[in-house]
């Protein structure tokens, strides 16, 4: 991936093998205040132990599509599945919810309910798929979420592609539009904070 003028803040470069561990510390400290997971997991303690887990099963869930990205040393990390591709195919899905299942632990109902929302809602079609970006705490604000996701929208302007996430929080949100994505709507699961499936067109 060609890096963009805006990645000068920090060198975004594709993840290696043993990036793994710290790719899910990242993602764990970027989503411990993130409103959907604070739901999941409502007490800070039990959060701050089970995120490191649950993320690195994403990580490698995700290893095989070679479309991880990493800002600097793990300052912001995105993860993406090509189009065409499920975020977990058929002959992976049981041994990845086995190992969910574990990291999530026994109090995981909520994280499991809106895995399923999630699921749910996820649309058919080719488009690029963005299943996590993160930011470290302490770096956020300086454009590095910004920088990776300018390399990867270029690729689909390029290719004349679509991409779409699910947004976990207003900030977020509010991150995605200024980058071409539009909410189609929202969804929750009972009780709990909202998410909104988010679309863009090549050329947004």
């Amino acid at each position: 991936m060609t890096p963009t003028a805006s990645t000068t803040v920090a060198e975004i470069r594709k993840a290696r093998a043993h990036d793994a561990p710290r790719i899910a510390s990242t993602l764990a400290r970027a989503f411990f205040d993130d409103p959907v997971f604070r739901w999941a997991y409502p007490d800070d303690a039990r959060r701050r132990e089970v995120l490191p887990g649950v993320f690195s099963v994403f990580t490698e869930g995700f290893q095989r599509h070679d479309e991880i990205y990493l800002a600097g040393q793990s300052a912001g990390v995105a993860l993406w599945a090509p189009p065409g591709q499920a975020p977990v195919d058929d002959g992976h899905a049981d041994e990845f919810n086995r190992r969910l299942e574990r990291a999530a632990g026994a109090d995981g109902e909520r994280f499991f309910k809106l895995a399923e929302l999630v699921d749910d809602h996820h649309p058919h079609g080719s488009y690029y798929y963005l299943q996590l970006l993160g930011v470290e705490p302490e770096s956020q604000g300086r454009g590095i979420g910004s920088a990776l996701l300018d390399d990867m929208i270029a690729r689909c302007d390029r290719d004349g592609l679509r991409a779409y996430l699910d947004a976990t929080s207003p900030d977020n949100k509010r991150l995605y539009e200024r980058h071409g994505f539009r909410a189609t709507g929202e969804f929750a699961p009972d009780g709990g904070p909202p998410l909104w499936p988010m679309w863009r067109e090549p050329g947004a």
